[in-house]
């Protein structure tokens, strides 16, 4: 039989001994659980030491007292956390836990190590310390069989530490090279080797997320036609079939080097998204415009995409973010739904990262009788959800949580756009003095899944 509690851990640093492992739990908790013997085994991550215990009284309940020497011999940090422990009788033995790491290799300054992130992983530091969940943040530094070198907040700031081995890994990696290089791949294999779950598994490419919900009947109709690109012919293709095509980088993120082209007034329009912002060029013919699409994708793989009309706010077009997560029981539930503008008439991508403005999942869907609104807000959640179920179920790993981008067109229809295995942290400023609705579903995923 096991007896959880939810306590604070708190340094004693009075004690002077180096070598002493001593625990003071209250007299509380040491009758209600039956603590009856002066020493027991002390387990956290994938250390475990025999303690001596000692029993106190105390007005408060739930503070429980550890040796400096026995921070140090579990990899725990010299500060108070609020964390839970567990005590299994027939094996006379204490474990503290569970544990959370977020493994990322985004950088930044002293007051954002982490940089755009820094801000959401202090959010899910602070809520994991209300729920008594340990939580810290892995920068990719070499892994030690027993211990990981880690940031934690400590109620002001960021602090390098050792830290015990986590319960679940969410990886947050952002670096497509870096996912693939040899460095990743071998911590993966380390991961697996030491039976450390991690979500999610890795990126996926448009074509190999297109090629997963093809097969499905209840998705294949919000799939926009999509092929290859392998030579010019396959563009000539599409455009004898639809007035727009776009071309995707298959490994692409953040709306860049996407091409759009388009048959208007007896000319070929080319637009497309690089660093130096939006360009455009004009042919007679399609061929004329191959050589600008040809110099960026003979260097990565492309695709080939009809295109929606999209509907519009003041010319600017208009697609929507759905996040889903992993609730309990492998079930895939919408915890966000937003409308991205894009910034301005000339922009053709609805992407945060190219200044798409946010906006209520409802306010994108002004310009639709109530009978189309009421359809769009059942049907895009479903769609959603479905999406990211095939998704999990198709793929390699472990997934939680996906970001699904949709599009409607003028006539309502829905379009599925890109799914993202690592969707954006911005958040939407929506809820300025609370927790964002993606913290406490991911905490929520957590605690299923190590409970």
């Amino acid at each position: 039989m096991k007896h959880t509690e939810k306590i604070i851990l708190q340094p004693n640093n009075e004690i002077k001994n180096s070598t002493l492992l001593l625990l003071s739990i209250p007299e509380t908790i040491a009758l209600k659980w039956k603590l009856a013997r002066p020493s027991l085994l002390f387990r956290c991550g994938a250390l475990e030491k025999v303690v001596e215990v000692q029993v106190y009284r105390t007005s408060s309940s739930h503070t429980v007292y550890c040796s400096p020497a026995l921070l140090t011999s579990l990899s725990l940090p010299n500060q108070t956390i609020p964390i839970t422990l567990t005590f299994f009788d027939k094996l006379n033995t204490l474990s503290l836990g569970p544990i959370l790491c977020l493994a990322t290799n985004a950088k930044g300054s002293e007051l954002e190590p982490f940089g755009a992130y820094t801000s959401f992983c202090r959010e899910v530091a602070e809520y994991c310390e209300e729920h008594h969940i340990l939580f810290y943040v892995y920068t990719l530094k070499p892994w030690n069989e027993q211990r990981v070198k880690g940031m934690i907040w400590n109620q002001r700031t960021w602090v390098d530490s050792d830290l015990p081995k986590p319960s679940l890994i969410y990886n947050r990696i952002h670096s497509r090279k870096l996912e693939k290089s040899n460095h990743v791949e071998m911590l993966k294999t380390i991961w697996r080797e030491q039976n450390i779950p991690y979500f999610n598994e890795s990126f996926l490419n448009k074509w190999e997320v297109h090629q997963k919900l093809l097969p499905y009947d209840e998705v294949a109709p919000y799939l926009p036609e999509t092929i290859l690109l392998e030579s010019f012919d396959n563009i000539q293709y599409m455009m004898s079939n639809y007035p727009t095509v776009y071309l995707k980088p298959l490994n692409g993120s953040q709306g860049k080097h996407i091409f759009r082209i388009s048959y208007q007034d007896q000319l070929f329009q080319l637009d497309y998204s690089s660093y130096q912002g939006n360009q455009k060029i004009t042919s007679k013919t399609l061929s004329g415009l191959y050589p600008t699409i040809r110099a960026r994708s003979k260097l990565v793989p492309y695709l080939v995409q009809q295109g929606i009309p999209l509907i519009e706010i003041e010319g600017c077009p208009v697609d929507f973010r759905i996040l889903c997560l992993k609730d309990s029981g492998e079930r895939w539930k919408v915890i966000s739904a937003v409308t991205r503008i894009a910034q301005s008439k000339e922009q053709f991508v609805s992407n945060i990262a190219r200044g798409a403005l946010l906006k209520k999942f409802e306010e994108g869907l002004i310009h639709f009788d109530e009978a189309i609104k009421k359809q769009t807000k059942r049907i895009v959640p479903e769609l959603a959800c479905e999406i990211s179920q095939i998704i999990d179920r198709e793929s390699d790993g472990m997934f939680g949580e996906l970001g699904i981008d949709l599009s409607v067109d003028q006539e309502g229809h829905p379009w599925i756009i890109e799914v993202n295995t690592k969707p954006s942290k911005t958040s939407d400023g929506s809820n300025p003095n609370k927790y964002r609705p993606s913290v406490k579903a991911l905490i929520r995923f957590f605690k299923w899944y190590t409970s």
